[in-house]
């Protein structure tokens, strides 16, 4: 699936600054594009607080009820808390089909505090670098949403997403160069393309950033994928991320 984020340049930039503090517009911008692109009204971002192992929460037309309701308890029932989320968890995950293969009483009481609140499933996805969980996002669907389909974008945009947020936590940015330019020889103006590639910029967005002409970028992409050894964008995104987390 083809994405054309519109996330602005200088956003996704200090994502990848030299180990800064989280940036909420960051967050809010990745909100408002992630609903929409899936089409979802509700959803809520939120990020792991390490140091104090607790979650920092964004909501995006989310009831204060339902999220002072999930803080007070209900949060224990939910199989997407991350506390109890496993390596083993698809990019998206779909909360009813975690249900179907097996319901418990604790998992129907947290269904009907959903539906109690006007919700009928979940589309979850969880950000990582390595096995530390960073964060996530839910999307919490109505009647007449196809989780599936939403699913289908979360799963395509999740790589550029978790890409930028792990810039928060990471090396810095001249280190991450440094160390890329190392083992796959990309030369400055490569690594200059492999950021604004990694962040969903598209081939035109690139050249009018790096102000070079849009034959200039194909040709620099070509030879990214050839040294890193990508067949294609998605598996570029997806290599330098997990590079990163190692």
């Amino acid at each position: 699936m083809k994405l054309n984020p519109t996330l602005s340049t200088d956003v996704l930039n200090r994502s990848r600054s030299e180990r800064a503090p989280i940036d909420m517009r960051f967050i809010e911008e990745t909100m408002e594009f992630v609903a929409r692109m899936t089409h979802t009204r509700s959803l809520a971002f939120y990020v792991i607080d390490q140091g104090h192992e607790n979650c920092k929460f964004r909501r995006l037309d989310v009831p204060e009820a339902f999220h002072r309701e999930y803080k007070a308890g209900m949060c224990k029932f939910d199989p997407f808390e991350y506390h109890r989320v496993t390596c083993a968890m698809d990019r998206a995950s779909i909360l009813s089909n975690a249900f179907t293969r097996s319901a418990t009483p604790e998992d129907q009481h947290y269904v009907r505090f959903l539906k109690a609140h006007g919700y009928e499933d979940i589309v979850e996805t969880i950000f990582r670098s390595d096995t530390r969980v960073l964060g996530g996002i839910s999307l919490l669907l109505r009647r007449g949403d196809d989780p599936a389909q939403v699913a289908a974008v979360v799963d395509a945009m999740h790589p550029y997403i978790e890409y930028n947020l792990r810039g928060f936590t990471g090396r810095s940015k001249s280190e991450f160069r440094e160390d890329l330019s190392k083992s796959f020889l990309l030369s400055p103006r490569e690594l200059d393309v492999v950021e604004l590639l990694t962040s969903g910029q598209t081939n035109n967005c690139i050249a009018e950033t790096l102000h070079i002409s849009v034959a200039t970028v194909k040709s620099h992409v070509l030879k990214i994928f050839e040294k890193v050894g990508a067949p294609n964008r998605a598996s570029l995104v997806s290599m330098i991320s997990e590079y990163e987390a190692h």
